[in-house]
């Protein structure tokens, strides 16, 4: 009899820890796997930019009209933790050409001798430094896979005016001497057109100009790193006379 109930107990323990240990866990339970990690960002916050280019410059105002320039240069901009804006600062240098080519132009004495005066066609360097503002839109933010972002920017900067050297710098009337056999020789002025390079001169006093900034572009990134741009600026001197569209195309590489 005593058997009997220590076996009733026994079976009633077991039965007991089987319930408070709950169900057995199959080993065939499969665990889902982790999410795949976010795609990398192509135009990130805290990016700092360095972008190199090539530029075409042409005159649009009323005493610049007829000169045009092709360069190059190079930009360095910070995009605030707030990646939709940023600063910016360009430089660019150009070689700036006028109106058509040489131009020359014979004329006679009295006495019959010739003489023949050219001029014109020649060029002048100059650079152009700005600070921008800078506003972009990163279309991948709404289209993943669209890696473009169009963007604007205005500031502040200034023009430096080089010297043209000898040979190259335009000019508006010159005196020519023709030597004869006999006698004294004689003097002819003689004016030329194509005064454009010896107006931009005049037009910047000390070989400098303070000047406005704005304009507007599109980036392309291949990699979150390396990409391509273009845009354009209307460049306004404090002289507007001399008013002119700048076109820059690159590369850039953003850290």
């Amino acid at each position: 009899m005593k058997k009997i109930v220590v076996l009733a107990v026994i079976l009633s323990l077991s039965q007991a820890l089987t319930a408070l240990a709950g169900p057995e866990v199959s080993s065939k339970e499969v665990v889902p796997p982790p999410a795949p990690p976010p795609p990398p960002e192509y135009f990130r916050p805290n990016e700092f930019d360095i972008g190199a280019f090539g530029s075409y410059a042409e005159g649009v105002g009323s005493g610049g009209h007829h000169l045009h320039g092709w360069g190059g240069g190079m930009d360095f901009t910070y995009w605030f933790p707030w990646k939709y804006a940023g600063v910016r600062f360009q430089g660019a240098g150009f070689d700036v050409s006028g109106g058509g080519g040489p131009r020359s132009r014979t004329f006679t004495f009295p006495d019959g001798e010739t003489a023949t005066i050219s001029g014109g066609g020649g060029s002048v360097s100059a650079g152009v430094v700005t600070g921008d503002f800078m506003l972009r839109l990163p279309l991948d933010a709404y289209w993943p896979n669209v890696h473009l972002a169009p963007y604007a920017f205005g500031g502040f900067g200034g023009i430096f005016i080089g010297s043209p050297g000898n040979g190259n710098r335009e000019f508006v009337e010159r005196t020519v001497f023709v030597s004869r056999t006999e006698g004294a020789p004689a003097t002819q002025r003689v004016t030329l057109t194509g005064r454009v390079l010896s107006r931009l001169q005049e037009d910047f006093p000390g070989g400098s100009q303070f000047l406005g900034h704005v304009g507007g572009g599109l980036e392309y990134r291949f990699t979150p790193n390396i990409g391509i741009f273009g845009e354009i600026a209307y460049v306004i001197p404090n002289l507007s006379n001399n008013n002119f569209i700048q076109a820059n195309f690159g590369l850039r590489y953003a850290f």
